[in-house]
Formats: structure tokens, C-alpha cells, sequence
């Protein structure tokens, strides 16, 4: 199970929505070829192919929250902080830290705990392949090798590494208007619990799009489908829809939140909440400079 957020920020975020709309109508008018849009971070739990230019540098924190189990209580926030810089037009790197809190009681399988603490290291290269503003779609490769020295879901300690691989595409549909997304993310971690080791298999897939209200505000709506081998053999999945809005209240600065409710998927006619949780929500703060 992953991650929880509270659900005050929507309340703050959405105060600002006023004042981003009078900025939209004094500024001048959006170009039409939607340039001034950065792609990367205008989607809910999926990413938009854009990276930035040559020597941007960038300061993202990601926090994922997830409750809800099958029985008794879970709760689980994890955050990612990450320092990201363009290489070239077409390279980006990034190093961050991993943070969790887990509140986990009575859950069958898992320990009894309620702790905050340092996770793990992350990693990232992308490779910018197509730009939307000038071919159909965008396209981007990430790999982003990472290191845990917990679980991500239970938060016992575990030596984990794991080794995603995700190409991020997206298009924009409508110019200056209606953007879609899609991300295809497969992901081997090596696992080492109580002295075992396990090898697991994360196959996930994301599709949605985001519709500019104005320049600095969008709005828009994901489907992502999860799917989990463990040790070879595939039994687990799961399916997610949820809304994201995403605002820019200031040049440089992004905000943007995102919530999903796992729905029976194609094959289930019931939750998975043994491998799964019932909701996740996610706020995304950003600032390039």
C-alpha cells in the first residue's frame, strides 16, 4: 500500500483561485501554440514530457498520502524532495531524499507503528526525445534508479532498491487549451525482509488529460491502472480515477493536487485493499529558477 495528505491544502489552494483568474485577466494573451506551459507538472499522479532548458534548475517536493485497508487502520505519507537540473535542452538530472510516516494499526499482516523517518535516496535522468510545441506528441524516457532502507508500505526496515523505467508522453489537443497524457511505468524492485529476498514487478499505466481554465489555472481527470508480480507471478492490480488541478500563483512556482479511489478493476469484481489502499491523494510544489 502506498501514501496521505490533508485535505486543508485543497481548501488554502482553492482560495487562490481568484486571484489567479484577475492576474489571467490583466496579463497579456496566452500564444496560441501554448508555449508558455510547462507539460511536466499540469497532470494529476502522471507527468507531462517537458523538462526544462538547458541550466534550469528546479526544486520539487512530492508527498503521496494513502489510507484505507481492508481491515483496521492505515495510513501512509511519503515524500519525495528533489533538486533537478538541465543538463542540455534534452538531459535533466536529479538527486532527492525519500521520507515517509506510517500509522498503521491492526492491519492483518502488518506490525503495529506510528513513526516519521528518513527513507531513502532517489535518482533520475531524462532524456527529452520529442517536444509537443513542434511534433504531434512529446516524449521523454526517465530512469530513475532509487534506494529505500524501508518498506514503502509496511515501513518495516528493509534493504530495497528499485529501478523504474517510465516513458512519459503527452499532446496538446486543443492549442492553449486541452492537453492529454500518457505514462507507462515499469518498475523491478529487489527486496530484502527479514533476512528473505524478493524480487517484485510494478507494471502501471496512466491516461488523462487537463483543460486550461486560464494559463495559470487547469483542471482535468486521470485513469491509472496498477499491476504487481511478486517473486514472477502477477496477483495484484488495481484501478484509480480521480480529479487534479493545477495552479501557478507565481512565476516559477506550481502547485498541484491530485486525488484517486480505487474502483473494482477489468478482471475484479471487488477492491484489492491487501496490496492496494482505498484512496491516495497528492500535493506537488515546484519552483524553477
Amino acid at each position: 500500500m502506498p501514501r496521505p495528505r490533508r485535505f486543508p491544502f485543497l481548501l488554502s489552494l482553492l482560495l487562490l483561485l481568484p486571484a489567479l483568474a484577475r492576474g489571467e485577466e490583466a496579463g497579456p494573451e496566452h500564444p496560441d501554440n501554448g508555449e508558455n506551459f510547462d507539460s511536466e507538472h499540469i497532470f494529476g499522479f502522471a507527468e507531462g514530457s517537458d523538462i526544462g532548458e538547458k541550466g534550469e534548475r528546479e526544486i520539487e517536493s512530492i508527498t503521496i498520502g494513502s489510507f484505507g485497508a481492508l481491515a483496521g487502520s492505515y495510513a501512509n505519507a511519503g515524500n519525495e524532495t528533489s533538486f533537478r537540473y538541465g543538463v542540455t535542452d534534452e538531459l535533466r538530472l536529479s538527486i532527492g531524499t525519500l521520507s515517509d510516516y506510517f500509522n498503521i494499526h491492526d492491519v492483518p499482516g502488518f506490525g503495529d507503528h506510528s513513526v516519521a523517518e528518513f527513507s531513502g535516496i532517489i535518482t533520475e535522468a531524462r532524456w527529452h526525445i520529442l517536444d509537443w510545441r513542434t511534433s504531434p506528441i512529446g516524449m521523454t524516457l526517465s530512469l530513475n534508479p532509487l534506494w529505500r532502507r524501508t518498506d514503502p508500505n509496511s515501513g518495516e526496515k528493509s534493504g530495497n532498491f528499485a529501478f523504474p523505467v517510465t516513458l512519459l508522453v503527452d499532446s496538446q489537443v486543443i492549442p492553449s487549451k486541452f492537453f492529454t497524457v500518457l505514462n507507462l511505468i515499469y518498475s523491478p524492485s529487489f527486496l530484502h525482509p527479514a533476512g528473505r529476498r524478493e524480487h517484485d514487478d510494478s507494471f502501471v499505466v496512466i491516461t488523462g488529460g487537463s483543460y486550461a481554465l486560464t494559463p495559470n489555472i487547469l483542471a482535468g481527470a486521470e485513469i491509472r491502472h496498477e499491476n504487481l508480480a511478486q517473486n514472477g507471478n502477477l496477483n495484484a492490480h488495481a484501478l484509480f480515477v480521480g480529479p487534479q488541478l493545477y495552479l501557478r500563483p507565481a512565476e516559477g512556482l506550481s502547485i498541484k493536487v491530485a486525488w484517486a479511489a480505487q474502483f473494482p478493476d477489468f478482471a475484479a469484481h471487488s477492491l484489492d485493499l491487501r496490496t492496494y489502499p482505498r484512496h491516495e491523494v497528492e500535493l506537488a510544489l515546484a519552483y524553477d529558477f
